[in-house]
């Protein structure tokens, strides 16, 4: 094969990766933003149980301290929170440690 036709064969290729996968061309996409059902203690207890069925229990933790600020009588929220610290190898945490994780999911 020739040199022409090599590099011909090399821009199809490499044409047809960028085509089949738009992010390589065009980098990765901004991160989402949260949105109004995000801030919802039911949204948040969702996606820590995710977490925590996955084994996460230090992620779940952001999601449920935000989660039980915004529904303070929800005996499940403190339930889910209170498993979390503890299965995720933390004896105890400090209240300045759950507002500083319930921050990140304020939707800035």
């Amino acid at each position: 094969m020739t040199y022409t036709k090599s590099l011909i064969v090399a821009v199809a290729l490499t044409l047809a990766w960028i085509m089949g996968d738009p992010a390589v061309a065009t980098g990765p996409q901004p991160a989402p933003q949260l949105t109004e059902q995000a801030l919802d203690p039911g949204t948040l207890e969702s996606l820590a149980t995710t977490y925590m069925s996955n084994g996460a229990y230090d992620a779940a933790i952001g999601p449920l301290a935000r989660a039980v600020q915004l529904a303070p009588a929800r005996r499940s929220l403190w339930a889910k929170l209170d498993e979390a610290i503890k299965k995720s190898g933390r004896g105890s945490i400090t209240d300045e440690e759950l507002t500083r994780r319930a921050a990140a999911f304020q939707g800035r």
